[in-house]
């Protein structure tokens, strides 16, 4: 399969939070987790030391492991306030142009979903900041009603990185759909609101996913793990993540990104073969 990756970029700082319940959530959590076993004390004084450092966000610490492996993958940024995503669009103007320098993908993190005005003025903001008009999007929480789809492709976006399907890439209103095969929430939380697994388990979850994906015959995969977590204050989530990079690369897969999909998808289109296919 060739691997697509992507970071929801959902935190800058920890006082953009400071008028949202995000805050006591997290303290709540770590306490849980410890409590629970499945973190330990070094990473839950790690995670109070963040209220120190003031920062959330792990976008340089992705790109630096990806660049030693030779990967590039796309992170998307939230053009607008809403559902626990609180930081100021000044953050996003300072990364974004910071993370297409190094030639990594950026794209929306939509926060609109059925407000066309709302959602025009965050494709626009995003072209404004990136130069760019071939982007794509995925939506916070991966939000969307019946007609979100349509209205994003209508907006001009490239791509849309949203729905969860055990799917290869198709067209949806003319744009195309990379369908989400597996997230690191999935793998480490479960069920649950708080990390309930340990790194073997999560571990076994992510093989059964990639077991159902090569077994459908799926000739890409769309996976996510959110920057944040790639901090020694999560240090099972660090570890899953390595391990799977390394994992994927055992199993014989490769790794591009949307744009590089789309032009072989397009291509695929010009000849009228499948998806992808030589």
């Amino acid at each position: 399969m060739r691997v697509i990756l992507s970071h929801d970029v959902d935190h800058i700082t920890v006082w953009e939070h400071w008028k949202d319940p995000i805050l006591p959530k997290y303290i709540v959590r770590a306490y849980l987790e410890r409590a629970l076993g499945k973190i330990s004390w070094k990473e839950l004084a790690l995670r109070h030391s963040d209220f120190l450092t003031n920062r959330w966000e792990r976008i340089t610490e992705v790109m630096d492991l990806h660049d030693k492996l030779d990967i590039r993958s796309c992170f998307f940024f939230g053009m607008a306030n809403g559902v626990g995503l609180s930081y100021p669009l000044r953050h996003a103007e300072k990364h974004v142009p910071q993370v297409q320098a190094r030639g990594f993908e950026a794209g929306v993190h939509g926060i609109a979903y059925s407000d066309e005005a709302a959602m025009a003025a965050e494709h626009q903001r995003f072209a404004a900041i990136s130069g760019r008009s071939d982007f794509g999007i995925r939506m916070h929480y991966l939000r969307q009603d019946e007609t979100t789809f349509q209205k994003l492709a209508a907006l001009g976006y490239a791509f849309d990185a949203t729905r969860q399907e055990l799917s290869d890439p198709y067209r949806l209103h003319g744009m195309w759909e990379f369908p989400l095969l597996l997230m690191d929430g999935w793998a480490m939380d479960g069920e649950k609101r708080y990390q309930s697994r340990d790194l073997g388990g999560a571990k076994q979850f992510a093989l059964a996913k990639l077991d159902e994906a090569e077994k459908a015959g799926l000739q890409y995969a769309s996976i996510l793990f959110h920057d944040r977590y790639y901090s020694p204050a999560f240090a099972t989530w660090k570890a899953w993540y390595e391990w799977l990079l390394g994992h994927l690369k055992e199993r014989g897969h490769t790794f591009i990104t949307h744009a590089e999909a789309m032009r072989q998808l397009e291509a695929a289109e010009a000849r009228g073969t499948n998806a992808g296919m030589e």
